[in-house]
């Protein structure tokens, strides 16, 4: 018992000291104001004399000296008088005085903040007194309680009586301009009110739930409406966490919803109303933030699906609360939004999508679907308001925007399911693009640019095309890659009519949406004839017709490409045909491990064929490019041309000879050495007759590679008749090639530069 009241004692010295050390602090403060004051008069009022050496001569002084009124010209005597006053301090000026001759004589003199004493004795002393002082007084009604000295309502009657003192003695403080000690002391008092309704409810029972829901109701809005009335942000804070704590500390652990989201919207409005006043960003924040602590503590706790209705109801209407509260005050004073208000816009958003996600996915998905399309919509509205009252070059306008496009976007895979997702995404972009080309804002386009990318990844994502027996080209996915891909050839031809318009950026989509087209197209098609042969015509040898079709279509895509780019645009854009060529090389190289096409025929067959194709389109592209003056691509172009074709004979011989009755496999092998100095001859005369250097020297490196192959290989390997024939083709060719360089030898020094014989 005495160790009791000793530890009480002290506690109570603790809290009357931190308090009074506190109030003598800030006493001190105020007389050092008063006298900072004082000083900056005088400062003042003497940098707005003027100097000695410019006042002019004063008059002489007459014994009959009439003086006479100013003249009228004059408007306004000036601020002091010309010869200093004889009296040792003149009167301190007026407030407003001194604010005039600090903008028209001198800089403003900065004060200094308040050091680390003072804002420890002014400040923290009085924060932590009231915490302490709370606290004592809760242990001291705990220790009545225990010990029955007073009963339940006088306890009450205590912690109000102190509540009410505190607030009394707060508002004084508060017309002494002692705002620190009122912050604090009515802080301290709308706490001592919360925690006797918390203890006339759970503790005593008291009051019933509604009573003192109604309580803690009035006691916020006294709260808030003391904060907005002396503007301290402080009180309202303590305010609404008092205010989301009473359903906490007041629960008697029974649902009921609608109560409990109607105090909180309640709650919120009268916070809400305090910020829009005062323009506290903050408070909305914390409204959100307890708004949604409430909300999914109650889902987590009693949802259920008979609890739907005001699940939906309240999440729709706090949606709608914290889409509109950062908005409305610019929209009605036609001002920026804040950063806060910025970042609430996008979280409610967010969160609002994930409260009707829990709600409504697992068994009402398509009425989901519809819900957020709703929301879209609703900020879409907001969005249009927003320009028309502020403007729509304005980061609100974007976000707003921004989020309205995002919800539609999220909404199309919730309500559509294989390919109608990514046919709506396309679409939708195609409508954004041409939004942001007609009202010229970059948004909606690079958000149309997202979602045909989107529209493609829905596409890869459904991949294989077939499982099963199709009908080539006209079918249901072919259907639906072939809209996405229309849908952004629409934005690609949109983007580039419009480009004088933003031009940097319209140039930029428009390669992103032509290259995404023609991605597409071209992954379609390959796609479409190698299932054709794997799925409807697995016979023998499915494979080489499988390659020898994709070699066919890797030739025709980059002809098209070449053709359209060189004759129709512009050359700057080859590369994508040359990469499309590249891409055909694999395939080429690829149908090369399947060169087993059982036919007698030397040439004339479906291996050979289609490979060949793709030399001669390669040829005719190069010839194309250096027609464009592009000398470097198309030669490129044509050596690669004469290293495919060489490789392809190389296999030719070597199959005929497998499968031919005329020749034996050894044959064919040999074969392959005057094959290549067959090409090398012909390579060396198309050299000099073109006089290019390129063709003449990839000649001899065939030739290089034919008298290689004869005397590393057939030599070897090959009986005596197969190297005759080895070696005197190879000769002969040799022969012929330096008859050709004797030929045109003339031609070849000749630097006049005349025109070479076709």
């Amino acid at each position: 018992m005495d160790g009791v009241i000793v530890i009480g004692l002290a506690l109570l010295v603790v809290v009357m000291g931190g308090s009074i050390c506190g109030i003598v602090a800030l006493v001190k403060q105020r007389n050092l104001k008063t006298k900072l004051q004082s000083l900056e008069n005088d400062l003042l009022l003497h940098l707005s004399q003027k100097p000695t050496d410019e006042r002019p001569p004063p008059p002489p002084v007459k014994e009959e000296t009439v003086f006479e009124p100013p003249p009228e010209t004059v408007e306004t005597p000036p601020p002091f008088p010309d010869v200093a006053p004889a009296i040792p301090r003149p009167p301190p000026l007026p407030r407003e005085a001194s604010i005039e001759n600090r903008e028209l004589t001198s800089p403003p003199i900065k004060r200094d903040r308040l050091s680390l004493e003072m804002k420890f004795g002014t400040r923290w002393l009085n924060w932590v007194g009231i915490i302490m002082l709370l606290a004592g007084i809760a242990f001291f009604l705990k220790y009545a309680y225990d010990n029955a000295w007073i009963g339940p309502k006088g306890r009450l009657a205590i912690g109000t009586l102190c509540g009410i003192v505190l607030v009394i003695f707060g508002e004084r403080f508060r017309r002494k301009n002692w705002l620190i000690l009122f912050k604090v002391l009515t802080g301290g008092g709308l706490a001592s009110f919360y925690l006797c309704i918390f203890f006339s409810f759970q503790i005593y029972n008291l009051s019933t739930q509604t009573f003192a829901m109604i309580l803690a109701i009035l006691v916020t809005s006294l709260a808030v409406l003391m904060a907005v009335t002396h503007n301290a942000m402080s009180i309202v804070i303590l305010a609404l966490i008092g205010g989301f704590l009473s359903p906490v500390l007041l629960s008697t652990g029974e649902n009921h919803p609608y109560a409990l989201f109607t105090y909180i919207a309640i709650l919120d409005l009268v916070a809400i109303g305090s910020a829009y006043f005062r323009r506290w960003r903050a408070l909305d924040l914390l409204c959100f933030i307890g708004t949604g602590v409430m909300y999914q503590g109650w889902y987590h706790k009693f949802y259920a699906w008979d609890q739907m209705t005001p699940a939906l109801l309240y999440i729709s209407l706090f949606f709608l609360m914290f889409l509109l509260v950062p908005t409305f005050y610019s929209l009605v004073k036609q001002v920026p939004e804040t950063r806060e208000g910025l970042t609430l816009i996008v979280v409610n958003a967010v969160f609002s999508f994930f409260c009707y996600y829990q709600v409504l996915f697992n068994n009402y998905r398509y009425l989901m679907g519809f819900v957020v399309l709703g929301q879209a919509a609703l900020v879409l509205f907001l969005f249009q308001l927003w320009s028309r009252r502020v403007g729509k070059q304005s980061l609100t306008a974007g976000s707003l925007l921004i989020v309205s496009l995002a919800l539609v976007t999220i909404a199309i895979p919730i309500q559509l399911k294989l390919y109608g997702i990514p046919i709506a995404w396309s679409m939708e972009g195609v409508v954004l693009i041409w939004l942001g080309i007609r009202f010229r804002h970059r948004i909606p386009r690079v958000s149309g640019v997202f979602a045909l990318i989107l529209a493609a990844g829905g596409l890869v994502n459904r991949l294989p095309l077939h499982k099963a027996i199709f009908t080539p080209l006209f079918n249901v996915p072919v259907g639906s890659w072939v809209v996405v891909i229309a849908m952004a050839c629409t934005a690609a031809y949109s983007l580039y009519k419009k480009r004088e318009s933003d031009q940097h950026w319209n140039f930029v989509f428009t390669w992103i949406t032509s290259l995404l087209g023609l991605a597409l197209a071209c992954g379609l098609f390959t796609l479409e004839v190698s299932q054709f042969w794997t799925l409807n015509h697995r016979i023998l040898s499915y494979r080489t017709y499988q390659y020898s079709s994709l070699v066919v279509l890797w030739s025709v895509i980059p002809a098209l490409t070449a053709y359209i780019f060189l004759w129709k645009w512009t050359d700057k854009r080859m590369h994508v045909s040359w990469a499309c060529f590249a891409i055909g090389g694999v395939v080429f190289l690829g149908g090369l491990t399947h060169y087993r096409l059982p036919s007698s025929w030397l040439m004339i067959n479906y291996t050979f064929a289609p490979k060949l194709f793709f030399i001669l389109v390669l040829w005719w592209c190069a010839r194309l490019c250096r027609k464009h003056e592009l000398n470097l691509g198309g030669n490129i172009m044509e050596l690669a041309g004469h290293g495919l074709l060489a490789l392809l004979l190389a296999f030719e011989f070597e199959r005929w000879g497998r499968y031919s009755d005329l020749i034996t496999k050894k044959m064919g092998m040999s074969l392959i050495s005057a094959g290549w100095a067959v090409q090398a001859v012909i390579v060396i005369w198309i050299g000099l007759t073109r006089r290019n250097t390129a063709l003449r020297y990839t000649g001899f490196i065939l030739f290089a590679f034919a008298i290689a192959k004869t005397l590393l290989i057939d030599m070897s390997e090959f009986e005596k008749v197969y190297r005759i024939v080895s070696f005197v083709t190879s000769g002969l060719l040799l022969v012929c090639a330096g008859y050709f360089y004797q030929r045109y030898s003339s031609m070849l020094m000749d630097r006049s530069g005349r025109e070479a014989p076709k």
